[in-house]
């Protein structure tokens, strides 16, 4: 009777077990198409646990959860997990009216094969900014390069792996592979407008890391010739322009950035270089203007703040630069650079016992 029920028992848990195994991935599909991300992540999470699932829930944390949230790391682990958990294909002679059907079960599997690779190289993004040690980010920079080669030459018509060729290639100094790489991208038939777009701002920040600034301006006014109001490329050319101190182009891209960009995000850079070109100009109430702005926008950037103070104390409106510097003070009192500020606002009104004090304390944390 006992050995009876003990069997029952586990008879039943492995029903229950069974109940659940599709339940979960069903659960978890609904709730990816509803874009309920948080809810969809926990039943993924729970049909992992069975073998028939793990593929699929795998690909779906990996696909579609974690890089929403750049979370590269945990796209490669899921990737990684479902590229062993996925199923091989066989293939076997069909009828002639089951071809098509077996045909685009093999383009849907290498499609899943390619997006699994493509992922599990774009994962080393994530882990190179978490990498100091040299030796071992080169070594990673040659997997994430071994990886995206395998994920181009499985579907050679993808722009995505020749992207991230010319990236990890830039990262590493590579600049003859990071170019020809962007290049051949951009060459493929049927490529769509966004992801030109795309590419050719990559390609430009990659040319304006390598020192390449001529080859930057270049991808960047590609950009632009697809898309004349490309937010990115504007911020970036006028970027560009900026630190080659070419005051002219350098508003004139930043001025139609602002003017076509909907991002808040974007627009506190976007105001912030603005008001930087006006320093350099000397022209201090534009210089004000965009760097409140910028402020307004996102009042917890420091970066701003600064730019506010450094406006006003190069005017010589003292008193206010001062009050922004002591509100830098007041946000990280170990910054050194903070209270040379406030000392030399001091400096600037002649009031040299309290510039001394904040002077000293400069002096103290150097």
């Amino acid at each position: 009777m006992f050995i009876s029920t003990i069997k029952n028992f586990f008879i039943t848990l492995i029903l229950v077990s069974t109940l659940f195994a599709g339940q979960d991935l069903e659960s978890a599909k609904i709730r990816l198409k509803d874009k309920e991300w948080g809810a969809a992540e926990e039943f993924l999470l729970k049909a992992l646990n069975h073998p028939k699932d793990k593929w699929e829930a795998a690909f779906h944390l990996g696909d579609k959860i974690y890089p929403r949230t750049q979370e590269w790391a945990k796209v490669k682990e899921y990737m990684d997990i479902a590229s062993t958990a996925l199923p091989s294909a066989k293939i076997r002679p069909t009828p002639n009216d089951k071809k098509i059907l077996m045909s685009q079960a093999i383009a849907a599997s290498l499609v899943k094969s390619y997006n699994l690779i493509y992922y599990r190289a774009s994962g080393f993004l994530g882990l190179l900014n978490k990498v100091s040690d040299v030796d071992k980010r080169n070594a990673l920079i040659d997997q994430a390069i071994e990886t995206s080669m395998q994920a181009k030459e499985l579907d050679p018509l993808q722009p995505g792996s020749y992207a991230l060729l010319g990236l990890y290639y830039s990262v590493k100094g590579d600049k003859d592979n990071s170019f020809k790489y962007i290049d051949q991208a951009l060459a493929l038939p049927d490529v769509p407008e966004d992801v030109q777009l795309a590419l050719l701002v990559s390609a430009g920040q990659s040319a304006v890391r390598l020192g390449d600034f001529e080859k930057g301006l270049s991808y960047y006014e590609s950009a632009l010739a697809v898309n004349p109001t490309e937010v990115p490329a504007l911020k970036s050319l006028g970027a560009l322009y900026l630190a080659k101190d070419d005051f002219e182009p350098a508003l004139k891209n930043l001025n139609a950035a602002i003017e076509n960009s909907d991002d808040d995000t974007e627009k506190v850079d976007l105001f912030f270089n603005r008001g930087l070109v006006y320093l350099k100009m000397n022209e201090f109430e534009e210089a004000e203007y965009n760097f409140e702005e910028a402020y307004f926008l996102a009042p917890d950037d420091k970066e701003a703040l600064l730019g506010l103070a450094k406006a006003l104390e190069q005017a010589g409106r003292w008193r206010k630069s001062r009050t922004y510097y002591l509100e830098l003070i007041d946000s990280d009192p170990n910054k050194a650079s903070y209270y040379y500020g406030v000392y030399r606002t001091y400096f600037g009104e002649g009031r040299l016992d309290d510039a001394t004090e904040y002077l000293n304390k400069a002096n103290a944390l150097k």
